[in-house]
């Protein structure tokens, strides 16, 4: 491995170490993880290191749950907070010494005047996704949140799952009701489950395990799917509407969203198509062929 000057000494406060020693066991796992996470910042030249888990593990030679346990204590006592920007997690460190206050660290035998002048880092707020929101304005608890939040983050790739926030977050609080017990592969086979899948199947998979007391939900498969081979197609009615993304339905009005518009209509999806697919604009066309698709299309 190739060794890597860094110019500035690594210190740590002695309220740090208060801190610290007061968790006993974890004591060594604490001040070890905070170190690591020290250096490489200082290597990255950074308040806020790339230091994925898996990283992590690799650097200390821990087991991966060792890694995530004092990574969460760290945390808890608001040393640390991890950052999501993109699908990388970054650790940002709150407390940062300058080259100055390290030189008289080093240098001054005074420690009551050590605390002084040790400039903290201004706290970010970190942005939450829009299923922690939803999961938040469902009235879930902060610490059951943390814990859903904390196994989607172990999931590879979880940040390309497409599914509907609301529906899937009805689903954990019936399990939560319930009392049903999940791991972090469950909401794995439930997010391959529900992955690109309209929202009204969404709807009917999950709500229909709901009203019967299901311990698991079922989608039609695509095959079988009334929605799934209309995605991605467009309509030519009184404006073009470019590719179906989505399918919902509220209080029996079916919501058509495409890439350009949203369609609300009570029309089936195989007759909206069926009536507005083959029109084209840019032709006359029969003033009552017009008036059908101009009643059938509204911009949301």
């Amino acid at each position: 491995m190739n060794q890597q000057n860094i110019l500035n000494p690594i210190v740590i406060h002695p309220h740090l170490m208060q801190k610290f020693m007061s968790h006993k066991k974890e004591f060594a796992n604490l001040l070890a993880l905070y170190s690591f996470y020290i250096y490489h910042a200082q290597l990255q030249k950074t308040n806020q290191p790339l230091a994925t888990d898996e990283f992590t593990r690799r650097g200390l030679n821990w087991a991966m749950e060792r890694v995530k346990k004092t990574k969460r204590l760290l945390k808890e006592m608001k040393i640390i907070e991890v950052v999501q920007k993109r699908k990388f997690y970054y650790i940002h460190l709150f407390f940062i010494y300058t080259k100055k206050k390290i030189n008289e660290l080093m240098q001054n035998d005074k420690p009551q005047n050590v605390s002084k002048d040790i400039p903290k880092a201004k706290e970010k707020k970190q942005e939450k996704s829009s299923f922690e929101k939803t999961l938040i304005s469902n009235q879930l608890h902060p610490k059951k949140i943390d814990e859903i939040m904390g196994k989607l983050f172990q999931i590879k790739g979880v940040e390309k799952y497409i599914f509907s926030n609301e529906v899937f977050t009805k689903w954990l609080i019936y399990c939560e009701k319930r009392k049903l017990k999940y791991t972090k592969s469950h909401l794995k086979n439930w997010l391959d489950v529900l992955d690109k899948r309209t929202t009204i199947e969404q709807k009917e998979a999950i709500y229909t395990a709901i009203s019967k007391n299901w311990q698991n939900f079922y989608i039609v498969p695509i095959k079988k799917s009334q929605y799934h081979h209309f995605l991605g197609r467009s309509i030519k009615a009184e404006r073009y509407c470019e590719k179906l993304i989505d399918v919902d339905i509220q209080n029996d009005i079916f919501l058509y969203q495409f890439k350009n518009m949203k369609v609300r209509t009570q029309e089936p999806i195989d007759k909206l198509f069926d009536r507005c697919e083959y029109f084209n604009t840019e032709n006359r066309i029969n003033s009552n062929i017009f008036d059908v698709i101009k009643g059938v299309v509204k911009k949301f």
